[in-house]
């Protein structure tokens, strides 16, 4: 029974070794499987012989499966459980040899210098079986030498998986400790017993091993059990990421991205097979940094070069909009974004990144710019449709004055003699007049004009007073006093001059309405410009009116918001936009004791801060 237990061990754990499921452990324990089947048929045999001489051919070769064993048990411990000294192994299976070298050579086995007879007993079950007589053989003490040298071997291999600590380690610790101890009272003491004669007993080294074995066994079964569930759960991992890339391939297909992969050390570019269509490349084409930029418009190639070359040299985090000729030769805009993985010393491995095309979004950024400059030359045409009798009136004093000088003109020249002189002064009247006409007709059609933004270095201060000459007259007739307290050391801001001054005739226009319940004494407005050394200068227009809701200052920037009865609720939005596309800001704030400030910040021009 114990020889077919081990023999199935054996053909079952090579099975596993041929399949390459672990294949050093397995392999060692088929081979001490073996070695322990053949041992305990040899003890078999041994039982059943009714000659002396196969009796000591039994004992003399059976140093040979013993070596195969101990050898089998040395490996497993080494190899699959990573313990064990190396030279209590090597003195191990030296003396393991030194067994079977003595048991060839000396005697007729290392256990009989010479077997004189059978003796015959009864077993438990009534069967009769053979023991051996004989004179001991001297050397008989280097075979539970070898034993003690692998039992040594393996307790010290247990010792060393309880200082691991680990629950595992333990207890495969106090499992191969038990076993090598049953091993020594079995396999030692009682082979030594029989031998001298103490005790009447059949050999049972065979059925010694066996809870060795079985300890070898039930690590390996475990090990494969955890192996099943790890391959279950591969398995189901496997299908879940199936799964996630399916999602992953849906997503990227319904929000338009393109999936690439840049291989930084072999310069070479993956993408997936939407962009590789769109860039007009061949499925298979391998392509470089080089390549890909030699694709992009003209004018984007450097800007895109300098953006990897920061992200290979900073944080690796990049992101860049270019243009590409697709083959119909239309331009399309797409947006990259990716992030570099670095290996040792801070070398840059690869980047992993999305492509998405935006151009049906640039389109519509384009179209939406386009409608913003519709509506604030609207607005400013609007604006100035308020101001239309103001500026009338502005424009009759000049005209009037001209014709009032050119009648008088007439009149001294009609005199006999002419006065020249006269004439002269009259004419100087009249050229400064009309100066003074073309210059507000110039400043109406700079408002007028319709056209793109022009940022460029702009006298803040110069701006106020245009703004002021402007509305001069509307002033008059609202009965509003103007104070203002502009800081003469101001720079230059990078702004565009047509839209700084619809925002304060905007502000401007809005303090008079708004102070229109106003006591006269008390229609004042406050025009300041600061600048403390930073990167932006602070404009603000402060009023006397009954000033804005706390609630409401920060809502009143909002398209169509209004406090008016008949406002549209666009100015202040319009305004909002104008001053951001300047790089600024604009916010609204309490007058004390009444009233509304507004104010914005405006960058200065880019030499000042140098």
């Amino acid at each position: 029974m114990v020889a077919a237990f081990s023999l199935t061990f054996a053909l079952l754990h090579l099975f596993f070794w041929a399949k390459e499921i672990k294949p050093r452990a397995n392999l060692s324990f088929a081979a001490a499987a073996f070695a322990a089947s053949v041992i305990t048929i040899m003890e078999l045999m041994a039982m059943k012989t009714a000659s002396p001489e196969q009796m000591a051919a039994l004992l003399r070769w059976v140093h040979l499966p013993v070596l195969v064993l101990s050898v089998g048990i040395i490996y497993f411990v080494r190899g699959y459980l990573a313990s064990g000294r190396w030279w209590l192994a090597v003195t191990a299976i030296g003396l393991r040899c030194l067994a079977l070298i003595l048991s060839l050579t000396t005697g007729q086995s290392l256990f009989f210098k010479k077997v004189l007879g059978l003796k015959r007993i009864t077993v438990l079950d009534g069967e009769t079986v053979s023991l051996p007589l004989g004179s001991l053989n001297p050397w008989y003490f280097v075979g539970p030498l070898s034993v003690l040298a692998l039992a040594a071997f393996v307790l010290d291999g247990a010792f060393t998986l309880w200082r691991r600590g680990t629950d595992s380690d333990r207890r495969r610790a106090v499992l191969f400790s038990a076993t090598i101890f049953f091993f020594l009272i079995t396999a030692v003491g009682h082979t030594w017993l029989v031998n001298s004669g103490a005790i009447d007993s059949p050999y049972i080294a065979g059925f010694s091993f066996v809870p060795i074995l079985l300890a070898m066994f039930y690590e390996l079964s475990c090990d494969m059990l955890h192996s099943v569930q790890l391959t279950d759960q591969l398995r189901l991992s496997e299908a879940e990421l199936r799964n996630n890339k399916q999602r992953m391939k849906l997503a990227a297909r319904a929000a338009d991205l393109r999936l690439w992969e840049w291989d930084i050390v072999r310069d070479r570019i993956w993408s997936t097979d939407g962009i590789r269509s769109l860039y007009g490349l061949l499925p298979y084409q391998e392509i470089g940094l080089d390549h890909f930029l030699n694709m992009l418009y003209e004018e984007d190639r450097e800007r895109v070069r300098g953006e990897i070359a920061r992200a290979l040299a900073n944080n690796g985090h990049y992101e860049s909009e270019y243009r590409i000729r697709i083959p119909e030769g239309r331009l399309h805009w797409f947006n990259s974004r990716g992030r570099v993985e670095f290996g040792e010393n801070h070398q840059p491995l690869r980047m992993l990144g999305v492509t998405i095309n935006i151009t049906r979004r640039k389109q519509a950024e384009l179209e939406a710019q386009q409608l913003r400059h519709e509506m604030t030359h609207l607005s400013r045409a609007l604006l100035l449709g308020e101001l239309s009798g103001s500026l009338a009136h502005e424009l009759n004093q000049p005209l009037t004055s001209i014709l009032s000088n050119a009648q008088a003109a007439q009149r001294f020249l009609a005199r006999d003699p002419a006065d020249l002189a006269e004439v002269r002064n009259v004419l100087t009247d009249i050229v400064e007049e009309d100066r003074r006409a073309a210059e507000i007709i110039r400043r109406l059609r700079a408002l007028l004009k319709k056209g793109e933004a022009q940022r460029s270095a702009i006298d803040l201060n110069k701006t106020v007073h245009d703004v002021l000459k402007l509305v001069h007259s509307d002033l008059v007739n609202h009965t509003t006093t103007v104070h203002l307290a502009l800081d003469p050391t101001l720079p230059s801001v990078l702004a565009d001059r047509i839209q700084i001054q619809q925002v304060l005739l905007n502000l401007v226009m809005n303090a008079c309405k708004a102070m229109i319940q106003t006591d006269v004494k008390e229609r004042w407005l406050l025009i300041a410009t600061t600048w403390n050394n930073a990167d932006k200068i602070h404009v603000s227009v402060a009023d006397q009116g009954p000033g804005i809701p706390a609630e409401d200052r920060k809502t009143v920037f909002t398209p169509f918001f209004t406090t008016k009865a008949n406002g549209m609720g666009l100015g202040l939005s319009i305004c909002r936009t104008l001053i951001a596309a300047q790089g600024g800001t604009i916010w609204a704030t309490q007058n004390l004791p009444h009233g509304t400030v507004f104010h914005f910040t405006l960058p200065i021009f880019p030499e000042k801060k140098a």
